[in-house]
């Protein structure tokens, strides 16, 4: 988070506390949600802007579906850890049972097509072998 944001981000936590109703803090809690969507990364080449569900590769504007940006954010809210397929299909396609389906296979490589300098030499969405997949934050810049 940027220094002009976190000072923000301070301001509206010491705002949340010294609201009483509960109608005003509802309201500074949606204040902090706004100011944790306008983050935007930058990993190498790759720009993601996350409040404005914009991406750019080189400068230029990636074109991402509503579905693979939302599986992008997911995964950059969770980089570095393993994420299963099971988890992908609960959180990002709602799905409520364990279901065998291809799906996040091909959203990955879908991704991987759009945002890697070489998708079969993949660097940011790696894949762990029978456990799902990692998100990796080389050339990470806020």
């Amino acid at each position: 988070m940027s220094e002009t944001r976190t000072k923000e981000w301070e301001e509206t936590c010491l705002q949340a506390l010294c609201e009483l109703a509960p109608d005003r803090r509802m309201a500074v809690l949606e204040k902090l949600r706004r100011i944790l969507r306008k983050e935007s990364h930058r990993f190498g080449p790759l720009w993601i802007d996350l409040g404005h569900a914009e991406v750019k590769r080189n400068g230029n504007p990636v074109s991402l579906t509503n579905l693979e940006f939302r599986l992008l954010r997911y995964l950059i809210e969770r980089t570095g850890c393993l994420v299963s397929r099971d988890e992908l299909l609960r959180s990002v396609w709602g799905y409520s049972s364990r279901a065998f389906t291809r799906t996040v296979d091909m959203h990955i490589h879908s991704l991987r097509q759009k945002l890697e300098k070489d998708a079969t030499r993949p660097e940011l969405i790696v894949t762990v072998k029978g456990a799902g997949y990692k998100f990796l934050a080389r050339g990470r810049k806020h």
